[in-house]
């Protein structure tokens, strides 16, 4: 095993430590009911609307659905101290970490929560764990599964709480690298290429998520903690992204 400074995109640590704020993520804006199949379900959102911040998503008295059965809440990024959403163009990279704890009443129907990249443009790209699969998985983007080699994590379960995280960086292609700590030490992906043609997110959110259903049991609840919600956004197209050190995080990395 190797232990070394994540540096993604940077020529030296330094660059990675002091990186040049283009646009300051100062808040986080609430986006309910994106997915609303249950409207008369009870739903609270806390917000610290902060950087670092504090997020909890609770959905319950889920009954009555009028579609497929999920509602899906996003609290996003913001630039603007929380009044709006911050969109950014396929230049501007970030780096974003949360430690997430979902409960739920039952494990099926679905339940998920995670991190998630929204491109009206290029489509949609997640990095989630679910209730009823026990997934650690990205897709939409790069796809990558933490249950799968080098690491083959146990399945997550519902009431554990696991540091999530993901960088972008610009390029021709981008790149995205997706990071997890379960307590044992950080693992991670590695710098993966979008496939798309544009070769990253065009007109994009970056946002943390709460997803699921009740299949219209009264006492069936999603209920989701995204503590320490950590974001830098350093200058469009810089070769200085901000990578994990300038979070203070070291990761082990496989020879």
């Amino acid at each position: 095993m190797i232990t070394s400074i994540l540096r993604i995109g940077c020529l030296s640590a330094a660059a990675c430590l002091v990186p040049t704020l283009a646009q300051a993520q100062n808040g986080l804006f609430a986006e309910p009911r994106i997915f609303n199949d249950y409207p008369a379900s009870t739903l609270t959102i806390t917000n610290s609307n902060s950087n670092p911040g504090n997020v909890t998503i609770r959905d319950e008295n889920m009954v009555n659905a009028t579609g497929n059965g999920a509602n899906r809440h996003d609290v996003t990024l913001s630039t603007d101290g929380g009044a709006s959403p911050a969109s950014f163009p396929i230049t501007q990279g970030f780096t974003i970490s949360t430690s997430v704890t979902l409960t739920n009443g039952s494990n099926t129907p679905r339940k998920e929560a995670g991190i998630r990249i929204n491109s009206p443009v290029t489509g949609d790209a997640l990095f989630i764990i679910n209730s009823d699969a026990g997934e650690i998985v990205a897709f939409g983007g790069p796809f990558y599964n933490f249950r799968g080699a080098p690491f083959n994590e146990a399945a997550y379960a519902p009431g554990q709480t696991i540091l999530m995280g993901m960088t972008y960086t610009p390029g021709a292609p981008g790149t995205l690298e997706y990071f997890i700590d379960r307590g044992s030490g950080l693992r991670s992906s590695g710098p993966l290429a979008f496939s798309n043609l544009e070769g990253g997110p065009v007109n994009y959110e970056v946002s943390v998520y709460a997803q699921g259903g009740s299949g219209n049991n009264p006492s069936d609840f999603v209920n989701v903690n995204f503590a320490n919600i950590n974001a830098v956004v350093p200058e469009p197209a810089s070769l200085g992204l901000a990578s994990l050190a300038a979070m203070g995080l070291l990761a082990r990395r496989r020879k």
